[in-house]
């Protein structure tokens, strides 16, 4: 469930500061063949130093990881370039797997890249720079788990990530080692960038008990990825945990370039809605009229003229993310959201279907109240409500 905002391609040709000068990844005019495409970046937790980049298209809305659109090595400084046969259609992932670095929070040199670090993009002009970090492999993790790897949800999902560390820009906001002096000529976003690396790096440290650095990078990884994509945004827990690897990192005397980010506060979040029980054999959910009492705290944007819930508050997701309509009503007096979806074609079966984008924070952890109103499906020869289907959710926060 996504605010939808596009960048634009002046966006991701703007920033053109690249870390360094390792790994030929600067501003020079070295020509390449009519037609193809040349793009640049940094990989980094720390700066991954040997890694293997390969450059993926999405296709139907997936990564197509059988067809590799480019290849490179990262240098010493997380650098690389690749440039690509002839520019690519639609969106593109670019992956980046091996190869070692530093640990900010330990100083640990040498460890070894477990995880493939992943950023997606909605576009891939000729001169584009683009980073791979934890946050922008965040962001993939998120559009992951909308299942569909299209430039809106893309775009989306890098600004929501962005949004939360503060960054601007996730892709075109190329970091360095903050626990160094920073080279010339970066931006404020590139050092906010950076200072949010090694606040993962802090809160990797800070949770890894007996785990090697190699082992609670993947662990930490894993937990906050899977929180994207089962809940669309982090649980109040891993909130916590973020803020204290702020202060950790703050108070540590390694801060030498970049700029340190605020504790996090839950602003609003994303309440994920799925259905739950089971379908007449031969069945799939057509049409889902359902209603959500918010809990106080809580409410969603609506248009200040006649107080609807502006478009976007619900967005069909995963299960329901083709061919869906919705009709949304929100009554300020009561606080309840009534929701009308319609997917004649496809359907689709039991599981995740929606998320709702809300505003505030339940006062005292109270619950969304989800009520069935109506749920009609079709095997393709007949149709009508269906019964024992009930709503179920989770809350996460943005």
């Amino acid at each position: 469930m996504k605010i939808r905002s596009l960048f634009t391609a002046a966006v991701l040709l703007t920033v053109m500061n690249l870390y360094g000068c390792g790994g030929g990844g600067g501003g020079s005019s070295t020509a390449h063949p009519e037609g193809s495409v040349t793009i640049s970046g940094v990989a980094a937790m720390g700066p991954i130093s040997g890694g293997d980049v390969k450059v993926y298209a999405v296709k139907d809305g997936k990564v197509d990881t059988s067809t590799v659109l480019g290849t490179g090595t990262t240098a010493a400084d997380g650098s690389y370039t690749i440039t690509l046969g002839s520019a690519p259609t639609g969106p593109v992932v670019v992956e980046v797997t091996g190869g070692t670095y530093t640990d900010e929070a330990s100083g640990t040199s040498g460890v070894n890249n477990k995880m493939k670090l992943r950023a997606a993009v909605s576009s891939a002009s000729d001169g584009a720079k683009i980073a791979v970090t934890t946050l922008t492999h965040l962001a993939c993790s998120q559009v992951e788990g909308i299942g569909n790897f299209s430039a809106v949800e893309i775009d989306d999902a890098n600004l929501q990530v962005g949004r939360f560390f503060e960054v601007s820009d996730i892709i075109g906001s190329l970091p360095f080692d903050p626990t160094l002096p920073a080279p010339a000529g970066v931006n404020n976003d590139q050092r906010k960038h950076s200072a949010a690396l090694a606040v993962i790096s802090f809160l990797m440290n800070n949770r890894k008990g007996s785990l090697s650095l190699e082992d609670a990078m993947v662990t930490v990884h894993a937990d906050l990825e899977n929180e994207l994509k089962n809940n669309g945004g982090f649980s109040l827990t891993t909130i916590n945990d973020i803020n204290t690897a702020i202060s950790s990192y703050a108070d540590s005397g390694k801060n030498k370039g970049g700029l340190l980010i605020r504790p996090v506060a839950f602003t609003g979040g994303v309440l994920q809605v799925s259905t739950k029980g089971t379908l007449p054999a031969g069945t799939l959910i057509n049409g889902i009229d359902f209603s959500v009492t918010l809990p106080a705290g809580v409410t969603v944007k609506t248009d200040p003229m006649t107080g609807e819930a502006l478009s976007g508050v619900v967005a069909p997701v995963s299960l329901a993310s083709a061919n869906s309509q919705v009709s949304v009503k929100f009554d300020k007096v009561t606080s309840v959201l009534h929701v009308v979806l319609i997917n004649v074609q496809p359907g689709f079966a039991i599981g995740e279907f929606a998320h709702v984008e809300f505003l505030g924070f339940p006062v005292s952890g109270a619950a969304f109240d989800l009520k069935v109103n109506r749920i009609d499906g079709g095997s393709g020869i007949s149709s009508g409500p269906l019964t024992g289907i009930s709503l179920t959710s989770n809350f996460a926060g943005l």
